[in-house]
């Protein structure tokens, strides 16, 4: 009796399969976070580029006291090779971002096929990466770029680590380290991914020696902040921690940090009622991946290792409560993506698979648009650029030494470029970057600026500057 005959398949399709489901994975995320291009620099952008303008390469490698890191690569020599290609349009800056974040979706791919993932389950965790909101941050503010350039050399260290391609992911650790404080992860996850031994320690004493190299010379130089948001802790707040990040993973929004409080749970449930929207979906995908773990029998292994990798990810951060943020996710989430890659494994429904992919597409797509509403970033971007576009049109050409004195705009201005500027705080001073912004747009760095909120700009008045007043208003 001859068997049932296979559905056929065109030889053509099957030979492009990978390239065909990765093109998808990247037309997809493209869909959720395009409209990235648009933003405007903002904040520290303001910063790095007054850095970079300059055109003082060697700087942009030396550690400064004046700030935390030491990301050459993914700040200041970013900044400074799309400077010479775009000048100041943002739109340029983002698509190169972008490009690596497609780059990381399809090197997330490649890593779970390492790990002897088959084709079809590494298609849908590098569906999962490339689309999860916890890039929203990264994706639109430019000054983030080291969580997206960054695990671009990660992934690849710990793919060419676990092919044994030492030379290579020698060199790619190096990019890494000089991308983000993330890259020594790479240490820890390559020991829970490789079988730890002898062996695998030799291989692995190159990057202990440059991690203890980099801390010491960072050490050194400038001791980082142990206070206020970077203030140290061990207690049992890591709990609460570990928690968020995990719940950040299946697409809760961030703000929901700062409203559900357990012990307040009953008025936290109360506040949160009116975005249940943004909440059952990932509630769902929860309540599945919990279920799906214990119904397909899942080895303990697989579940230790998964979590091993959730934490050693958070390694950098974890002991910083007041600092969380769901952009670390960009190295943890492989944790969690392991240990549900191991449950699509043994899930033979590619329909209920597929279900879960629908179900996690569009979550993810409600919390990127809940971001798009709400979010800060949206805001700080567009005072930035209408401030920016405002001393365009009406301060042409000032002279050095010329002073700013910023007021902020009338409700109709506001309304018309979409942000909201609160005079009991400070963030009109805070998107402009208080001086840097004007010293770039004019390529001057005698300018000074003042903010009325903040500053007595009165005693100005008579030292002989040339005042600008920026008050944008519509009538």
């Amino acid at each position: 009796m001859k068997g049932i005959p296979r559905p056929f398949r065109p030889r053509k399709f099957i030979h492009y399969q990978t390239q065909i489901l990765l093109i998808l994975v990247c037309a997809i995320s493209l869909i959720f976070f395009y409209q990235s291009l648009n933003y405007y620099f903002f904040q520290d952008d303001w910063f790095v580029l007054n850095w970079v303008r300059t055109g003082d390469f060697a700087s942009l490698f030396r550690f400064r006291t004046d700030i935390i890191y030491w990301r050459p690569l993914s700040m200041p020599v970013f900044f400074f090779l799309n400077y010479k290609l775009f000048g100041l349009n943002p739109s340029g800056y983002h698509f190169i971002i972008i490009i690596f974040h497609l780059v990381n979706s399809v090197l997330v791919y490649h890593l779970f096929r390492t790990l002897k993932f088959t084709q079809f389950v590494s298609s849908i965790l590098s569906l999962m990466y490339a689309t999860a909101s916890f890039h929203f941050v990264s994706l639109s503010w430019l000054s983030t770029t080291s969580y997206v350039i960054g695990p671009t050399f990660i992934f690849a260290t710990i793919i060419l680590f676990l092919k044994n391609r030492n030379l290579f992911a020698l060199f790619a650790f190096l990019l890494a380290v000089s991308s983000s404080e993330l890259a020594f992860t790479v240490i820890p996850i390559a020991l829970i991914l490789k079988k730890i031994s002898r062996a695998t320690f030799k291989q692995l004493l190159p990057y202990i020696v440059i991690a203890f190299i980099y801390l010491v010379a960072r050490f050194s130089i400038s001791r980082p902040p142990v206070t206020g948001e970077y203030a140290l802790s061990l207690d049992f707040q890591i709990f609460r921690t570990f928690f968020w990040y995990f719940v950040w993973f299946f697409n809760i929004p961030e703000a929901f940090s700062t409203i559900l409080f357990f012990n307040q749970l009953k008025s936290s449930v109360v506040a949160l009622l009116p975005f249940s929207r943004y909440i059952v979906l990932p509630a769902i995908l929860v309540t599945i991946f919990i279920l799906a773990f214990f119904y397909t029998r899942q080895n303990f292994r697989v579940f230790i290792k998964g979590v091993s990798l959730f934490i050693a990810g958070l390694m950098p951060v974890i002991f910083f409560p007041k600092h969380v943020y769901p952009m670390y996710l960009v190295i943890t989430s492989l944790g969690i993506l392991y240990i549900i890659g191991s449950i699509l494994q043994r899930i033979r429904n590619k329909l209920l698979i597929f279900t879960f992919a629908i179900l996690w597409i569009v979550s993810s797509f409600l919390t990127i648009s809940f971001y798009r509403n709400s979010h800060w970033i949206k805001n700080e971007q567009a005072i930035s650029k209408a401030y920016v576009d405002f001393m365009k049109v009406h301060f042409a050409n000032p002279s050095s030494n010329s002073v700013f004195i910023f007021k902020s705009a009338n409700i109709k201005f506001a309304q018309r470029y979409n942000f909201v500027l609160v005079e009991t705080e400070d963030t009109l001073k805070q998107s402009l970057n208080d001086q840097d912004a004007i010293e770039v747009i004019y390529n001057d760095s005698t300018l000074r600026s003042f903010y009325v909120n903040n500053d007595n700009s009165a005693s100005l008045l008579n030292n002989g500057a040339e005042i600008y007043e920026v008050h944008p208003r519509e009538n």
